[in-house]
């Protein structure tokens, strides 16, 4: 991993300061863009990148296990999450009004 780590620094360098004056901006976002995948490369290659693909793989496959509502779970759901939503706000602007009046009653 610490490889990755220094071919990513490796290449930010090589693109900020440009040792080998390549002047166009082409050029050093390409390197940038080769030392970013050859890192990435390395990196999946380590110890570390082969527990996170693992990890991703079942991720996956636990993905394929759940359950997704139907359309009509999710109209019904979000048609009371709206009407929750409605209430919650009346009752804001209620409490809203009456602190309101209240701080106007305690300052005239």
């Amino acid at each position: 991993m610490s490889i990755s780590i220094l071919i990513v620094i490796g290449a930010l360098v090589l693109f900020y300061l440009d040792p080998l004056k390549l002047n166009t901006t082409l050029y050093k976002v390409l390197f940038l863009l080769v030392g970013l995948v050859l890192a990435s490369f390395v990196f999946l290659k380590s110890p570390q990148g082969i527990r996170l693909n693992a990890f991703f793989k079942e991720t996956k496959i636990e993905l394929r296990k759940v359950v997704w509502p139907n359309r009509e779970e999710t109209v019904k759901t979000t048609g009371m999450i709206m009407v929750a939503v409605v209430i919650v706000a009346i009752f804001l602007w209620i409490v809203d009004a009456f602190f309101t009046w209240a701080v106007q009653l305690l300052t005239n």
